[in-house]
């Protein structure tokens, strides 16, 4: 049976082991994470720290919503995007190409932000073993209604046609396209073309 909204409940810092490992798993040929992991060993054995560090800054705000099974998660972030004072003690251990990369997306996002407010989808996530059952359309559900009744839109990136199809049908429409870049990298180098999609409150 496809999950509902009313399934979806608020993730606790116990789901976070589960949420990291349903991250790791759907994003494992995402062409941005790919680009900030090209190589499989390193992807396999460091790509849960980049999952762990989104995912604990989402439990931190409290807009991390998630089924009671970890198979799915939303990390929503508020209007107004508050930001959450974390120690990453761990960074420094990150090569200063990835780094880059990170630096480069984060820039593009925040030129890219719309000026309205708004709530963002920062990621979503659904294990493979559970996916096309319904779970990515409960956890977005789950803040539509609530950003519906605030008459607040909500946008996301995403990095595939595929993907920009999916969104489509949960009413999000295309406003920007950009490339991801890091200046002094080699064209084959580059990453990939993304998507800044909105979606008007009902």
């Amino acid at each position: 049976m496809a999950p509902q909204a009313r399934d979806v409940r608020p993730a606790a810092p116990s789901d976070l082991a589960s949420l990291v490992i349903t991250g790791h798993r759907a994003f494992a040929d995402d062409p941005v994470i790919r680009w900030c992991f090209p190589d499989d060993d390193d992807f396999t054995a460091n790509g849960h720290q980049l999952f762990e560090w989104v995912l604990t800054r989402g439990l931190a705000r409290g807009t991390l919503w998630c089924t009671p099974d970890g198979v799915g998660y939303a990390n929503w972030v508020a209007p107004g995007r508050p930001e959450v004072e974390i120690d990453d003690a761990d960074s420094a251990e990150v090569p200063l190409w990835r780094l880059e990369r990170y630096g480069a997306i984060d820039a593009a996002f925040t030129a890219n932000t719309p000026p309205e407010p708004h709530w963002y989808l920062a990621m979503i996530a659904t294990h493979p073993d559970w996916q096309r059952r319904g779970v990515g359309a409960a956890l977005m559900d789950v803040v539509f209604s609530e950003a519906d009744r605030a008459g607040l839109g909500c946008y996301l990136e995403t990095e595939t046609e595929s993907n920009v199809a999916y969104y489509r049908h949960h009413g999000f429409e295309v406003r920007t396209e950009w490339d991801l870049t890091v200046a002094g990298e080699r064209p084959d180098n580059h990453g990939p073309h993304m998507w800044g999609m909105w979606r008007s409150p009902r």
